[in-house]
């Protein structure tokens, strides 16, 4: 019987760790993309976050020679000096373009073999990389941008999230994982980061009384023999309490795509000590769940909840034994009031004097230019420190009060605005059929013209609003939890196949999150502005005093806003044999 490509894609990952392979790579790459083995181009370079770039025709078309680069950056921390080697990367080998992904990464397009290499080693150099940025490994660790900076956190969490990933790189134990593994730990209170759509997240609570300790060797890493610890183990015992005066809620299983999740919270209570080593065990029971190697669909950790039946109570149980100790039982911690969790403006910092300024990078597309300017930016007016959102924007902090406003000057000559419309907030999108071989439309240069015609008919919109723009059902552009989320699809027109968006509305996070609703399918995208114009028309008339857009469609329902957004024009059915498209959420 031939080999499926489930099984191929667990045989070649168990005959090599493609972390140990970069020297052999690096050796084919000089050799040009003709000299790179097939295994490696569909499989292997993932995971130093590389993909094969599309032609432009999406999952219609085929690949191109070149190269995505996905660049690693836990919690969106940068130095100026590093945003410097990025931009002169994508000067110089990506046609000026850089995109700021939703995990606070970094991607370059059109890169080619030949210059992998050398970009590879001005990364190392400048103490950047892209491993484990791809591939079927732990992702990027997001945190809040504002970390150790927002007088209103209950602690700044990136010296864990940092830890957390020096562990989960340092060895082997985690490259080989039946799917990508995505992590959150954050200490604000508006939870930026996300934590409800990751597999695992930390997120601070108070913990009253406690006292800060010295944290020296507060962050180690457990063991494997203790990382493996038997059943019939006796519990030894647990890290020392927190050194923090915060705990940490945990809640795990979380993740998009075509069958979204949110995260379901463990009833415990996680102290500062603790989250590596149950960072580590819950990595080491996700890759040792062989159920789920059966299917690259449903391969995420979200499914021994949705397919195999595990309760929180057998997770949790699970996740005791391996780490040798029971953690302090808790109430989950409250999810925050929404918020809209941009970033953007000027913001005071707990350390007197300082101010941190959000710029707004639209739809997360930035020119190498800009990100210089960012740089630049950070060196003459901060502490020479860049710091990237989820939601694709960036913030430049440690500003004098009196270096405020040139900074402001500085950014917008760039385009980056600090005081930006409604739409310029809110509009995100993925990558697109531009460059992703999955997508069935266009979104970067889509949003950018939704954005303008948005401002143009409705300049005084008065209340933010995320609108998420994926080029197929993947999310990763998020648009199940977005105000107004728009999936890409085809529509048939009597001029042939155009892109085009089924409308999902409704959804958000924090309290009373909510997935949104497929409300009108197959829309034209040049009839969006329109339709979403009369929407956001009708919610102003309609709304009742401070209510959200979320609220407002959950108590309008979708059959009147369907009514509202008008009606469905026919769906295109791609020919089978020129549809490349992976369903739910294989290679992104």
């Amino acid at each position: 019987m031939p080999e499926t490509a489930i099984q191929k894609a667990e045989r070649l990952k168990q005959e090599q760790n493609p972390w140990n392979e970069l020297p052999r790579l690096l050796a084919s790459f000089r050799r040009g993309a003709a000299a790179i083995d097939p295994d490696d181009l569909s499989h292997r370079l993932r995971w130093w976050g590389l993909y094969t770039q599309g032609d432009g025709a999406g999952a219609f078309g085929a690949a191109a020679p070149y190269f995505m680069l996905r660049i690693r950056i836990p919690n969106g921390l940068l130095t100026a000096a590093q945003t410097e080697t990025i931009a002169a990367l994508s000067e110089e080998f990506g046609r000026g373009l850089a995109d700021v992904t939703v995990r606070q990464n970094i991607q370059l397009h059109w890169l080619e073999a030949e210059a992998l290499p050398e970009i590879l080693e001005r990364l190392e150099a400048a103490g950047l990389t892209s491993k484990s940025a791809c591939g079927d490994d732990p992702r990027n660790l997001t945190g809040c941008p504002l970390a150790g900076l927002d007088a209103t956190e209950y602690a700044d969490a990136s010296p864990l999230a940092l830890a957390v990933n020096r562990a989960l790189l340092a060895s082997g134990d985690y490259y080989n994982l039946p799917r990508k593994f995505k992590i959150s730990i954050t200490g604000c209170r508006d939870w930026c980061s996300n934590p409800e759509i990751n597999d695992v997240a930390f997120t601070a609570f108070p913990r009253p009384g406690a006292r800060r300790e010295d944290r020296a060797g507060a962050l180690g890493v457990p063991s494997p023999a203790e990382r493996q610890a038997g059943g019939g183990a006796q519990p030894r015992q647990a890290p020392r309490q927190s050194i923090e005066p915060v705990w940490f809620g945990l809640r795990v299983g979380g993740g998009l795509s075509n069958t979204p999740f949110l995260a379901l919270p463990l009833p415990v209570k996680v102290a500062w000590q603790q989250v590596v080593p149950v960072a580590c065990a819950i990595a080491g029971l996700y890759r040792d769940r062989q159920e789920l190697r059966q299917s690259r669909a449903q391969a995420r950790l979200k499914f021994l909840f949705l397919k195999h039946g595990w309760t929180a109570a057998q997770f949790q149980a699970e996740l005791e034994r391996r780490l040798g100790f029971v953690l302090e039982p808790s109430a989950p911690d409250p999810a925050p009031v929404p918020e809209f969790r941009d970033h953007l403006g000027i913001y005071e910092q707990k350390q007197a004097g300082r101010y941190c300024v959000g710029a707004s990078v639209p739809r997360g597309r930035l020119h190498a230019g800009q990100l210089a300017a960012l740089a630049e930016g950070a060196r003459r007016f901060g502490a020479s420190e860049v710091r990237l959102t989820a939601m694709q924007n960036a913030v430049i902090p440690h500003v004098a009060e009196g270096n405020v406003m040139a900074l402001v000057g500085h950014l917008e000559h760039w385009e980056l605005p600090v005081r930006a419309s409604a739409f310029r907030r809110g509009v995100m999108s993925c990558t697109g059929k531009e460059f992703c071989k999955l997508a069935v439309t266009e979104t970067k240069s889509f949003a950018a013209t939704l954005m303008a015609e948005l401002e143009q008919r409705l300049p005084d919109f008065p209340v933010p609003l995320r609108v998420n723009l994926n080029g197929c059902p993947n999310s990763c552009g998020q648009h199940w939890v977005a105000d107004v989320g728009l999936q890409g699809a085809r529509v048939k027109t009597t001029n042939g196949p155009a892109d085009g968006f089924d409308v999902y509305l409704g959804g958000g996070l924090g309290a009373g999150a909510r997935l949104s609703q497929k409300t009108l399918g197959r829309v034209l995208a040049t009839e969006l502005p329109d339709r979403l114009e009369a929407l956001f028309r009708h919610y102003l008339a309609g709304r009742q005093p401070d209510e959200s857009f979320r609220d407002f469609v959950a108590r309008a329902g979708t059959a009147a806003l369907e009514a509202v957004l008008g009606t469905v024009p026919a769906a295109e059915t791609p020919r089978r044999e020129h549809q490349t498209f992976v369903p739910v959420e294989d290679l992104v």
